[in-house]
């Protein structure tokens, strides 16, 4: 009793606001509808129209656009994980439980450590891990290690985004995936590149199985 009255003080205090037009709402975490309807685009990247070879599936949840774009960059440039709150509440509301059918590992697209030295933090442990745990399934973070430096995915264009990550990473423990079902995570999905390469390496070790989840896509299959 005493922690609801304590919550509902601090609703009056600090009342709820979109994290995206700043909107007063009714939950802590959530978006407004107007912001919600602008950016959700719940979907299955099409595998093969971005010549994907390894990875099954992968689900997003946004367009990499507005408020989306927003959020992630709060996270990942201003270090401002109260965003992450936000696309955990997306998570929560909008990815069914089916998803994680016959998964053994979680993990997350992992960053080199000259980059998490210098950031200080993997933004998609930030948004994912939490949400993962609490669910109740595996999240392992040293499944895949970023063996050198990469120039962001973005600056580049497609040839040179393959050449870019080609060899990039590696299984820190090869035999704890033998014959697992991973899911990867990541906070954007834009060609695919990236989290291709990722699930070469887990099948090339043996992985059986290799979906991915990302927040936001700026592609529209």
């Amino acid at each position: 009793m005493l922690k609801m009255w304590w919550a509902a003080l601090l609703d009056i205090i600090y009342p709820p606001k979109c994290p995206i037009c700043r909107a007063v709402i009714e939950e802590h975490g959530a978006l407004c509808r107007v912001c919600l309807s602008k950016i959700l685009s719940i979907r299955n990247i099409n595998m093969t129209a971005h010549k994907l070879r390894y990875l099954d599936s992968c689900l997003v949840l946004c367009d990499y656009t507005g408020g989306a774009k927003k959020m992630i960059h709060d996270i990942k440039f201003r270090a401002n994980f109260k965003t992450a709150l936000n696309l955990e509440w997306m998570l929560e509301s909008f990815v069914r439980n089916s998803l994680f059918i016959n998964i053994d590992i979680v993990t997350a697209v992992p960053l080199h450590a000259g980059r998490i030295t210098e950031r200080g933090f993997n933004q998609t442990e930030k948004i994912f891990k939490h949400w993962v745990i609490k669910r109740g399934f595996n999240w392992q973070d040293y499944v895949l290690v970023r063996m050198r430096p990469t120039k962001p995915q973005w600056e580049l264009q497609l040839s040179e985004r393959r050449k870019n990550i080609r060899g990039a990473f590696a299984v820190s423990h090869p035999d704890s995936i033998k014959g697992k079902n991973i899911l990867i995570v990541d906070d954007i999905f834009t060609t695919g590149i990236t989290m291709d390469e990722c699930a070469k390496v887990l099948k090339i070790s043996g992985a059986k199985s290799v979906r991915g989840l990302a927040i936001a896509s700026g592609t529209d299959n």
